[in-house]
This record gives structure tokens, C-alpha cells and sequence, in this order.
């Protein structure tokens, strides 16, 4: 990372987790809420005026959505917690497109001479601001059709209570707007420190775990890496008593074996991870916090399979056109620590009347110590509508679940037309334009049947004939 004002290529997405670490600001990337004008409500986020729309326009957006401005008779705030005296790195992503410009249509400065800024406003507690400091800003001049990346280091000044960030737009005449995503505002004496471990804090993970990892925020600078782990933490000494188990890497994973590490079963470990941020030759070390995991017993993983639909018709082998009944396999996976002590399929919701039955369940291979199984379940359903079923597994340790969802229809054609994944109707059955008369998904006998039953009638009197 580097200090003051940044202006660089789209860079690193990011994903943020540890609290201490956390971003201060809420909906960062404008994810949430429903697409429309700045003035509808964008959680998170307050505006004033209505030249502006939160959007998902393709080659616009970093995640599923952004927000533009095209005036500067509007804008977008959010206030976050600040204290005084405290540095903090606050960054952000501008664009202008190709296809909506800054400059005129011949690339001229003047119409569509339009600037957007990000700025940073510091309150005290009787909400009077006490400083206003320029964040970002895109010109004209700047790339199109391009991610610009802002970052700068602030310290919030004498008798802050608040900080608050601005999306704004700078216009003198003609079209264009400037696109906004991916806000961030950290601390920046944490925010060099890795995040987000894998195995997560505190978890309980088999024998056979091969690699410890975890995540790292800065976009524009390669960071390295000191890796420290013990077994049986929590450890006193935030420096380890032994050495690092890896040093100076810059991939953020590091192999057990190939650094030397044969974990132990039934034993807990502490582990750390510095980060050292090159910074234009002044390095800046982050002291990683302590995260633990346990080799022990873990719960049993439950595997649902996928998704079904199917559909009430006389053929289905139950022979009652009122109802459906189908088959659900599910299976799971277990370290063969405990005994498996359940396993077995549940309703869960289900829309529509009617009802649905979990007829008979085989449970193979049933309770006992052992790594692996499957649970077989006949189910019957009387209406149509989606359904819910959940496949649980437990043993000393907890239970597990996994769900899946089964569509029931009326017939085969609709539960295809329904499945977004059965291109063979949609690419061979356009518009409907199709022979399945009686929805079985065959075109065949049956259907001319059905249609040499009426050969030649009279559908309408429109037609000139009597019906």
C-alpha cells in the first residue's frame, strides 16, 4: 500500500471479515436494495436530489450493482464512527463508460465535462463540521472505460465524533455520469493485518488438514507473510515461543508438510500470521491476531444431492392420478470419531394445499462408527407447488443438514418448462410450438390420438362454421 492520494487499475475485490478489521461502512458496494432512482432507499446510504440511479448495468458494476450520478444537484452519504486522532484508510472505485462519456462526441472538453469526487466530511458530537478533505476525483482526462481505484490515508482532526463519506458530481453542461462501487473506510494501523482464517477461529477440523490460510486487503502492493503455529494454545506470548513455521512467503497459504508440520489428533493450535507491507521501500509490519483450531471429532457432512421436479400423473408407478411419489438419495461423510446415532429425511416448508407424506426411509449402513452412508426416502405429495426436504445426520458431536427443494407440477411439460436448467424443451419447443398434446414430454401416438378425437370439428362459429 502506499500513503496519500492512489489512483490505480481496478485491482483486488474485497471480502472483509474480522471485526476489528471491518469495514465502518454499510452496503460498501451498493449489493443490497432494489434497483431505481437514488431518491428510492439504498440501504445504508442516504441521497439528496434524483439525478442518480442505482443500477446493475452490464460492464458498469464490480459485484451485482453500483451507483451513478449525472448532476451535481445530487449525491450520496454515509457516516461512520471515527475518533479523533485516528488515521484512517478510506478508498473507492469511479468510472465513466464508453458508452455514457465525460467528453463531448468528438473528444472534446466542454459538453459532458463532468467531474465526479469522493470527499470525506469530520463532525463533533453537536453535528458542526470541522473539516472537509478531498478523497478522489475523475475527470475528463482520466481513462474510460476503466475502474479507477482512490485510497488515501486521513486523520480525523480535534473533537471528531463522526466521519462522513460523500459520492458527489461536478457538472458545467452536457451529458455523461460517473459510476461509484466498492467503498471502503478501515483503520489504518489494522488494516494491513491478514483476516478471514482458514480453519475459521476456533474450529474443530479432521487429522488430515493440509494447509492453513487466510485473506488480505490491499489492492496495489505484494504483501509478505510470517507464519507462526503451536500446538496446545492459547499462547501467552503474542511472539510465539518457537519459530515461524514458514517466512517471508507471499502466496497467503502456506503447506503443512512442506513446512515441516505433523499435526497431532485431539490437540488444540495457536496460530498467527504477520504481514509486512513492502510500502515504496518503508516497510510497515501488521502483528496478525491469535486464531486456534482443534483436531478432534467434527460433525458428520450431509449431502441432500440436487434439486427435483416432478409431476402427479397416473404413471408414476403409485398408481393414484392424485398424487406424486418419488425417490430422494441423500448421503454424508464422517471422520468415524462417534457413532452416527440419526440419519434421516424431515419435511420442511412446502407452499400450496394438500399434503405431503414421507412414506418408508432406508438408512444405509444405520447406527454405528463408520465414514460414510446413505438415506433413501420414498415421499408422496397430493398438490402441486414447491416442497422442501431436509436430510439431518448426527452424532456425538452435533447434526448436520442439507436441504433441497423438489417442484411438483401437473405434468411432465410443466415441470420442464419450470426447470431453468432443461434447454431441450426451451431449444426445441419454442413458443410452445410443439406436439405434446397431453404434457407427457413425447411427442408420439397419444397425441394424434388426441388430435384425430377432434379431426375436422368446429371450434368456433369466427371460423364460419357450426360449433
Amino acid at each position: 500500500m502506499k500513503r496519500g492520494f492512489i489512483l490505480g487499475g481496478m485491482g483486488l475485490l474485497f471480502l472483509w471479515a474480522l471485526t476489528a478489521q471491518a469495514n465502518l461502512l454499510t452496503n460498501p458496494g451498493f449489493e443490497d436494495g432494489p434497483t431505481g432512482p437514488i431518491n428510492s432507499p439504498i440501504p445504508g446510504w442516504s441521497t439528496w436530489g434524483s439525478d442518480g440511479w442505482h443500477h446493475d448495468d452490464a460492464g458498469a458494476i464490480i459485484g451485482t450493482k453500483a451507483v451513478k450520478l449525472w448532476w451535481s444537484g445530487s449525491g450520496i452519504w454515509q457516516d461512520f464512527p471515527a475518533e479523533a486522532g485516528h488515521t484512517y484508510r478510506l478508498s473507492g472505485y469511479m468510472l465513466h463508460t464508453s458508452a455514457d462519456p465525460l467528453r463531448d462526441p468528438a473528444g472534446e472538453p466542454g459538453a459532458g465535462d463532468k467531474t465526479g469526487d469522493f470527499r470525506i466530511e469530520w463532525y463533533d458530537a453537536a453535528n458542526t463540521m470541522l473539516r472537509e478533505d478531498a478523497l478522489g476525483q475523475i475527470t475528463k482526462d482520466d481513462p474510460t472505460d476503466e475502474w479507477l481505484f482512490y485510497e488515501a490515508d486521513i486523520t480525523a482532526p480535534l473533537g471528531t465524533a463522526f466521519g462522513r463519506y460523500l459520492i458527489r458530481m461536478y457538472a458545467s453542461a452536457g451529458d455523461g455520469a460517473v459510476n461509484y462501487d466498492e467503498l471502503s473506510v478501515y483503520d489504518a494501523a489494522l488494516y494491513g493485518q491478514a483476516y478471514d482464517p482458514d480453519p475459521e477461529n476456533g474450529a474443530t477440523v479432521t487429522l488430515d488438514l493440509t494447509a492453513l490460510s487466510w485473506k488480505n486487503h490491499d489492492p496495489n502492493d505484494t504483501f509478505s507473510f510470517d507464519v507462526y503455529l503451536e500446538a496446545e494454545g492459547p499462547v501467552v506470548d503474542p511472539n510465539f515461543y518457537s519459530a515461524p513455521i514458514a517466512t517471508g512467503i507471499t502466496t497467503k497459504t502456506v503447506n503443512l508438510t512442506e513446512a515441516g508440520v505433523t499435526l497431532t489428533d485431539n490437540t488444540v493450535y495457536t496460530w498467527r500470521v504477520d504481514s509486512t507491507d513492502p510500502n515504496n521501500g518503508a516497510p510497515i509490519l501488521f502483528p496478525g491476531v491469535v486464531w486456534t483450531f482443534q483436531i478432534g471429532d467434527v460433525a458428520p457432512l450431509a449431502d441432500a444431492g440436487g434439486n427435483q421436479y416432478n409431476w402427479i400423473y397416473m404413471e408414476d408407478g403409485d398408481g393414484d392420478p392424485s398424487k406424486v411419489t418419488f425417490t430422494v438419495i441423500g448421503t454424508y461423510t464422517d471422520d468415524a470419531k462417534s457413532d452416527i446415532t440419526r440419519a434421516e429425511w424431515i419435511q420442511g416448508s412446502h407452499e400450496g394445499g394438500g399434503t405431503v407424506t414421507i412414506e418408508s426411509q432406508t438408512w444405509t449402513p444405520g447406527v454405528g462408527s463408520h465414514t460414510s452412508g446413505t438415506v433413501e426416502a420414498v415421499v408422496s405429495a397430493t398438490s402441486n407447488g414447491w416442497l422442501q426436504l431436509v436430510l439431518e445426520v448426527e452424532d456425538a458431536v452435533g447434526i448436520s443438514s442439507d436441504s433441497i427443494n423438489v417442484g411438483v407440477y401437473g405434468t411432465c411439460l410443466e415441470a420442464a418448462l419450470a426447470d431453468p436448467e432443461d434447454t431441450t424443451i426451451t431449444d426445441n419447443w419454442p413458443n410452445g410450438q410443439h406436439g405434446d398434446i397431453n404434457g407427457d414430454c413425447r411427442t408420439d401416438l397419444e397425441d394424434l390420438a388426441v388430435m384425430a378425437s377432434s379431426w375436422i370439428t368446429c371450434m368456433t362459429e369466427k371460423a364460419g362454421c357450426t360449433p
